[in-house]
């Protein structure tokens, strides 16, 4: 967790602004499930904040998830599954098992993503996932070989970035139609390994279906905060990356809507690999963040009383609690104390 100056809670005022927020927030028409198939990890990457206590999806946990997704296919209009974990590929076989019953429910109303760290993304599993929905796909990146191996560690110790690159590679061979967000994270010692891995991807993946994203490392919680520095989000060094991979930085159209999260929209929880269900990927251990859990019948038993701080942004139409309700209920739980905010 990073420590911020206070934000300005200023409301939205437009209402056109509010109804978009609203839609967006609040229709029923539209349902995004976070799932974690499992919350073990191959990697040990130095800034973590996972503790890996959870393992595998059970089964009555898969068929809850999946028997939700049916009873709500005929009233959705859209339907985002985003895998995460832990690394959610060690449970490949989850995560297309509940494809499949979202692909077969919604056909083209169904989406799915991966969030991954690319080691386990062979061409083949990418196929296979293709077949039955999943098209998007995020991975991070800290440099090249030297720096990358150096902050994202198998958890023996071994390095990563060959194995992840050489599927990168086998991606852009393929004729696979699939969209991968690169997450280059910046640190204040890998600046320089950065810019050579931005000239690697213009060289290597210059293709539609890859792009950029670049993001300071922050100390999200984990074990090994206290072991590296932090660069600023209005740092000049990302400024000047930002310039150097402007044409892989994806086009954000501006609608006049202020940023939104996923947590701090009604329609989008996180299914906990447990059955426990929250709203945030990064809050895991915040018990403000266990809101309810799904039964085996997939049914959703939430305690209001806890969702509700979650969409006080939208209530409340507050831009800095829209943008990040866990920060924005720190900052209120922390009115006598030192502020801390999340960064997601």
């Amino acid at each position: 967790m990073s420590v911020q100056a206070e934000p300005v809670r200023a409301p939205a005022r437009d209402d056109g602004i509010r109804r978009k927020v609203a839609t967006l927030c609040l229709s029923n028409r539209v349902l995004e499930l976070i799932v974690l198939p499992t919350e073990q990890c191959n990697f040990r990457c130095l800034y973590c904040y996972e503790d890996f206590a959870i393992g595998r999806m059970p089964a009555e946990v898969v068929a809850g998830v999946k028997a939700l997704i049916a009873r709500r296919a005929p009233e959705l209009a859209q339907l985002h599954l985003s895998f995460f974990g832990g690394e959610p590929l060690i449970a490949a076989d989850i995560v297309e098992d509940i494809s499949t019953a979202a692909h077969v429910a919604l056909g083209a109303r169904y989406t799915g993503s991966v969030t991954t760290n690319g080691a386990l993304l062979t061409i083949e599993r990418a196929r296979a996932l293709r077949e039955v929905g999943v098209r998007a796909y995020q991975i991070s990146l800290d440099g090249v070989a030297e720096a990358h191996d150096a902050t994202r560690r198998r958890a023996n110790g071994a390095g990563t970035f060959a194995q992840i690159w050489a599927n990168l590679i086998a991606l852009r061979e393929s004729d696979l139609d699939v969209d991968v967000v690169l997450r280059l994270h910046a640190l204040p010692e890998n600046i320089a390994s950065l810019h050579a891995l931005i000239e690697l991807i213009r060289a290597e993946l210059s293709d539609s279906r890859f792009s950029i994203i670049l993001k300071p490392v922050g100390r999200w919680g984990g074990p090994n905060d206290a072991e590296f520095a932090t660069l600023p989000e209005a740092h000049p060094a990302l400024a000047e990356l930002r310039r150097a991979a402007r044409d892989f930085l994806p086009v954000r159209e501006d609608d006049g809507a202020p940023p939104v999260c996923y947590a701090a929209r009604s329609n989008s929880l996180v299914i906990r690999a447990n059955g426990r269900v929250g709203k945030c990927t990064v809050a895991l251990r915040d018990a403000r963040n266990d809101i309810g859990a799904i039964t085996p019948e997939g049914k959703l038993a939430i305690d209001a009383a806890k969702l509700k701080p979650w969409l006080a942004g939208v209530d409340e139409m507050d831009l800095f609690a829209l943008a990040c309700p866990a920060a924005a209920m720190n900052w209120k739980a922390a009115a006598d104390a030192p502020r801390r905010a999340i960064e997601c």
